[in-house]
């Protein structure tokens, strides 16, 4: 046989191979549903994405499945984190999306029912890059006077940006933030602060905020105190980020950690174990969803903004997060643990 007729046939082979594989993909999610599970109520950022995401991933989905969300709210995600842990089914079909804070959890020292790094990940949508507020009226509008005043800030769980970061603020700096915890969502944490309940919110997205408490931005009724990022927010250019407002560089280095999740974001994760064929699938389908032109024009009629990574990048960032100094992880331990 020649080199070319082997050619030839070893070339009709691999199409064949990959059409096969293709078909058996297709039947892999044909004519089921994927769930995809928040860890929080309804109303809020991390919701957002999530519906925004479950309108379209399906249709890149070999065979097409349904795409459901389910809301799953409890411990700032740390229940539907143990249920996609643990009970979830290893095929593609049980999904979430938690808080990124989560990644800091193992490092942090907390005791918890999963192990973070073993999770798989699908992708980024955004990174996860919140603020915290108060009212203008507040006794404090910004972490000075917070030295001096009691200002009081709703927070979801123990867990949470919005519980650690006002925490390591008071323990750092001698600020007097009272952490409130026990708000589900973004939307009840601003619905708490419009209602007086509290004088402010620990952590949310701006776009939560544009959503929830757009008559107050308009007015000027708002103070950003920092944002939970590495870097400025390019929508808050004015607003520091908590690192910045450190007075020295062990308080930044800590500081820095504690806000390291803010690029992990908003990640559609997988339970550990999934399938290897499985996973792949859905790494290609999110792939591309996120360049198609219908999925970014959704998301920017909804002010979403979107700020990809691939599953394999996210998985990196979880790699750094928990290859921190043990030094380091002792020192943000003690200053953000509830």
């Amino acid at each position: 046989m020649s080199y070319l007729m082997r050619s030839v046939i070893a070339g009709m082979f691999a199409l064949v191979l990959a059409a096969l594989s293709t078909v058996a993909r297709a039947a892999a999610f044909d004519g089921k549903t994927i769930t995809i599970i928040v860890g929080f109520g309804a109303g809020g950022g991390y919701d957002a994405y999530a519906r925004l995401a479950g309108r379209h991933f399906g249709k890149f989905v070999p065979g097409r499945p349904n795409v459901v969300i389910q809301n799953k709210p409890g411990g700032s995600s740390a229940t539907a984190a143990a249920y996609l842990y643990g009970s979830a089914r290893k095929d593609g079909t049980e999904l979430g999306i938690l808080n990124s804070n989560l990644a800091l959890a193992k490092v942090l020292g907390e005791t918890t029912p999963f192990d973070v790094t073993r999770f798989t990940f699908i992708g980024r949508l955004v990174q996860s890059i919140n603020v915290a507020l108060v009212a203008s009226d507040a006794p404090a509008t910004d972490v000075q006077g917070a030295m001096e005043k009691e200002v009081i800030l709703a927070a979801s769980g123990v867990s949470s940006a919005t519980t650690r970061i006002p925490l390591a603020f008071n323990r750092l700096m001698g600020t007097r933030f009272k952490v409130l915890r026990g708000y589900e969502s973004s939307r009840k944490m601003l619905h708490a602060m419009e209602q007086g309940e509290v004088h402010g919110v620990g952590g949310t997205s701006y776009d939560a905020v544009r959503r929830g408490l757009r008559h107050w931005l308009e007015a000027g009724r708002i103070r950003f105190l920092w944002a939970t990022s590495l870097t400025r927010d390019r929508n808050l250019p004015d607003v520091p980020t908590a690192a910045e407002l450190a007075r020295t560089d062990e308080q930044r280095r800590v500081l820095r950690l504690l806000t390291s999740p803010s690029s992990f974001g908003r990640v559609i994760w997988g339970p550990p174990g999934l399938e290897s064929g499985a996973l792949r699938t859905l790494q290609e389908a999110f792939a591309a969803m996120i360049r198609d032109a219908a999925f970014l024009a959704d998301a920017s009629k909804r002010k979403l903004e979107i700020d990809p990574a691939s599953g394999d990048e996210v998985r990196e960032i979880m790699r750094t997060i928990a290859d921190a100094p043990e030094s380091l992880l002792r020192q943000a331990r003690r200053v953000s643990e509830p």
